[in-house]
């Protein structure tokens, strides 16, 4: 995810201005000694970055290719696009774009309007996930921002430890919460996918990586797909904000680390949550989102390669 776009507040949008000056790591994603999650078969996974807008704009990853090609998309926020990139959008004929954002997210960040969508969907997923006032005291995140600058990440680490703030552990917290809390907005994702006259479409929220990630994930499931492939497709935005990415895990405080890309621990929290409530992912389906096997056919039907 474009990091700016996804943590906004306090300390983290210095940060940025800090990183910019520093050099990216010489390695490639796939051979990174970075700390870092890389998706299963890496080298085999094309990254295609079209849009000066956009830095995880992308189709759903899958092993076999079995998703029609242009016509289901992932991506964080439609905000900074260019002439060029409305241009390229406009040439791929978008029909539909769902919003995950929250309300507040909107009104700071509208996405730019493309002249082929005829449909926009605003379905929060609640907030942003990485907005600083759902993960610490302000008062913290304060001390934070200087420390930083100072490059004193070990004592960020302190003083994180010394008011429990357990980053890992919220993150998690919220990923549980996208199988909870959200059964409308993601139903009424999948009956978007029923109808062939809202292709193709484009979902996402801040940086294409949570809130994007999960409904990327009951999508594929929905499909057919394996957690496996789930994950697959979860750690590819690692693979497009690797550049980032390179930068905030090589420069920075351990404790803070959970917030940067994507991690197993976190989708898979979701995944579980729906195994435990629900026993299977169809009785989610059908039980929590109203998604009967008809309207399942319809989605695979719409979606995946004849």
């Amino acid at each position: 995810m474009a990091f700016l776009k996804h943590i906004r507040r306090i300390f983290l949008l210095s940060l940025m201005t800090v990183l910019a000056g520093l050099a990216q790591a010489a390695e490639t994603p796939c051979n990174s000694t970075l700390d870092i999650d890389l998706p299963e078969g890496c080298d085999s996974i094309e990254i295609a970055r079209k849009f000066d807008g956009l830095e995880n704009f992308r189709q759903l990853t899958t092993p076999d290719n079995g998703i029609r090609p242009d016509f289901l998309f992932r991506s964080d926020q439609l905000d900074e696009l260019s002439a060029a990139d409305i241009a390229a959008l406009t040439e791929l004929g978008i029909e539909t774009v769902v919003d995950l954002r929250s309300h507040e997210e909107l009104e700071e960040h509208p996405d730019k309007l493309l002249p082929t969508v005829s449909f926009m969907a605003n379905l929060p997923i609640g907030s942003d996930p990485a907005d600083v006032e759902k993960l610490m005291p302000l008062d913290v995140a304060a001390q934070i921002r200087p420390l930083w600058f100072d490059g004193q990440f070990e004592k960020i680490d302190a003083l994180l430890k010394e008011h429990n703030v357990d980053l890992e552990q919220a993150r998690i917290d919220r990923y549980r919460d996208f199988a909870t809390d959200f059964d409308e907005q993601v139903s009424r994702f999948l009956h978007l996918l029923t109808d062939d006259a809202n292709f193709p479409l484009v979902f996402h929220c801040a940086g294409g990586k949570d809130r994007t990630g999960y409904l990327a994930a009951v999508t594929l499931m929905t499909l057919g797909y394996s957690e496996e492939d789930v994950l697959r497709d979860y750690l590819t935005t690692n693979l497009y904000t690797y550049g980032e990415l390179s930068k905030l895990v090589s420069h920075g405080p351990v404790s803070l680390q959970p917030a940067f890309g994507a991690h197993p621990e976190q989708i898979l929290a979701s995944l579980n949550v729906l195994k435990e409530r629900y026993g299977s992912f169809d009785r989610y389906l059908e039980d929590r989102l109203g998604i009967n096997k008809e309207e399942v056919s319809k989605i695979k039907a719409n979606l995946l390669v004849k």
